[in-house]
């Protein structure tokens, strides 16, 4: 008989129904003992034998297409969309609307400042960026490869129920990588060895809590399927089960890709999203495409629709829009010289959303738990720029997520955060603090917040967080030297594949025979010493409290983002 702890009694079920509708959701029996949780199988699939599994009809189980396809026939669309159009619609947001190839689509400048720049949310925007050419299918189609294509390769499918929220609102996001080539994919040159045309996309579906009532431990059967995974030797076998968890459903549970996954929603009462978004990695960095040289950015995207028409015969317009970065403030806002409304409300301790009240939950000594998840969604920028520096000692080209370069140690901002960190009694500078921040932005945590920071336009020490801790680094990139490849800016590498097995050697024979290949994308040191392991732990801990009772979150939702 399961025992479990911290449910309400004025909105669940009580004794036996609760107990029996609880064993039912993890499998029909109780857990006796945690399983033995295999990171490579239950929260990081990265592996090319799962990951480049095709069907009995020789398609693969997780193609961009694929994906696309699985949203865009879920969209309630009339007419009907399809794979191409959703992608050309994401990127051409990045056009302007006079250089934009979807009429009625979403473009970078739509909204604009009273000085005629393009902005979001109020903040300043890149328009157009160079990822808007993908939006030309005709000499970037991301389904073929040859001449006139940007096939992509399946990097990663990641399972983050951490980033579930302790009231068990929603059971975590879902996540499925997916990196560009230039005419053949990553995987078709054993690892992508561009410098300049790169891109990677990123679907992050948000799993409802099949028994809301009973909160988080109602995302037992969620929990389970991906403990389950690292029973289950076959990779093949282990592409099946995933191929059901995000396309099909698994014993009751909706399918993880779905349009109405994907919408941004956040609960008014509660402030927790409810639904999730697809991230865009973006860097291509051509100077002969018209003379225009740009960062690696990061870029937020939502699906919405809006229907019209009586219920029975209602006609659905699909909508990718372009958002603001969540959980991403604008740099400008650290700044003493802003003093604009906006700015002085993000330093203002008597709002609730502000920056100063983040502070308790930035001073947590666990580079997994610390985090700013409650500031206020008006100070998001619009973009996130990981590289504010085209090159080494270049001039920063866009400062919007490099908040240790705007900040001043001893100005009035500083003496606030000084303040409350005297209120909960922490050793922390206001530097450390602000650093920290910084680790949870997408620039941050991507290169900003990492050992080679100021080689791309961070500062010296940008990773050292204080009380020692220190913000681990991100994968190695492509070669820019025979042997030698620097950190450069994703957690999963588009370029590199590392063996699982002794004696075996990544390279083109991979391309051949993927299915047989023992092979993998290699990930980042941050992963792999740090958050891996803690997910791990986590889900460890929440299958124990099933049937101990004990909490099944060890703290906030995490903070990181990728």
């Amino acid at each position: 008989m399961l025992m479990l702890l911290g449910v309400g009694a004025c909105d669940t079920p009580s004794g036996e129904e609760f107990t029996q509708e609880v064993e039912e959701a993890i499998g029909g029996k109780p857990i006796k003992s945690p399983p033995v949780i295999n990171i490579d199988r239950s929260l990081m699939v990265v592996d090319l034998q799962t990951l480049e599994t095709k069907d009995s009809k020789g398609n693969f189980l997780f193609s961009l297409e694929r994906v696309l396809g699985q949203l865009a026939a879920t969209s309630g669309s009339n007419p009907g969309l399809d794979a191409a159009k959703l992608y050309q619609s994401i990127y051409d947001t990045n056009n302007t609307k006079a250089g934009g190839l979807v009429p009625d689509g979403q473009h970078c400048d739509d909204e604009k400042d009273a000085s005629g720049n393009a902005v979001l949310n109020g903040f300043r925007i890149e328009c157009p960026r160079q990822e808007g050419a993908l939006a030309d299918l005709s000499k970037h189609n991301p389904f073929c490869s040859g001449p006139n294509c940007d096939p992509y390769s399946p990097l990663a499918i990641v399972n983050r129920f951490d980033l579930a929220p302790a009231n068990g609102q929603t059971c975590g996001q879902y996540r499925m990588i997916f990196g560009k080539g230039f005419q053949q994919s990553p995987l078709e040159t054993a690892g992508n060895q561009l410098l300049t045309n790169r891109n990677l996309l990123i679907f992050e579906a948000v799993m409802p809590n099949p028994k809301p009532t009973f909160g988080l431990k109602g995302c037992a059967k969620v929990v389970e399927f991906w403990a389950g995974l690292s029973n289950i030797h076959d990779p093949a076998q282990r592409a099946a089960e995933l191929e059901r968890f995000f396309f099909k459903g698994y014993q009751g549970l909706p399918a993880a890709f779905q349009w109405d996954h994907f919408t941004g929603e956040v609960d008014p009462k509660t402030g927790e999203q409810v639904s999730g978004q697809i991230r865009s990695n973006q860097f291509l960095n051509d100077p002969t495409a018209g003379g225009l040289r740009q960062p690696w950015q990061l870029r937020e995207y939502n699906l919405r629709r809006t229907c019209s028409g009586k219920t029975k015969k209602q006609n659905c317009k699909p909508e990718v829009r372009m958002v603001p970065t969540g959980i991403n403030p604008e740099a400008s806002l650290f700044s003493d010289d802003n003093t604009s409304p906006r700015a002085l409300k993000f330093r203002d301790p008597s709002n609730a959303e502000s920056f100063i009240n983040q502070i308790p939950a930035l001073a947590i000594g666990d580079p997994n738990l610390f985090n700013m998840n409650r500031v206020g969604r008006e100070f998001n920028g619009g973009q996130s720029t990981s590289q504010p520096a085209l090159q080494p000692g270049g001039p920063p080209v866009a400062n919007d997520s490099n908040y240790n370069l705007v900040f001043s140690p001893t100005g009035p901002f500083a003496a606030k955060i000084q303040a409350k960190l005297s209120e909960i009694g922490s050793s922390l500078k206001p530097s450390e603090i602000v650093r920290r921040a910084q680790s949870q932005a997408c620039a941050g945590c991507h290169e900003l917040s990492t050992s080679t920071a100021p080689i791309f336009g961070g500062v010296v020490d940008a990773n050292k967080l204080g009380e020692n801790v220190q913000w681990p680094d991100v994968a190695q990139g492509p070669e820019v030297a025979p042997g030698v490849r620097p950190n450069a800016f994703t957690q999963v590498s588009d370029s590199l594949l590392v063996p699982t097995a002794t004696g075996v050697t990544c390279n083109t024979v991979c391309t051949a025979q993927p299915s047989s290949c023992l092979c993998a994308w290699a990930v980042s040191p941050a992963l792999a010493t740090v958050f891996l392991p803690f997910r791990r732990d986590n889900m460890v801990n929440y299958l124990k409290s099933l049937s101990t009772g004990g909490n099944p979150h060890p703290g906030d939702d995490e903070g990181t983002a990728f």
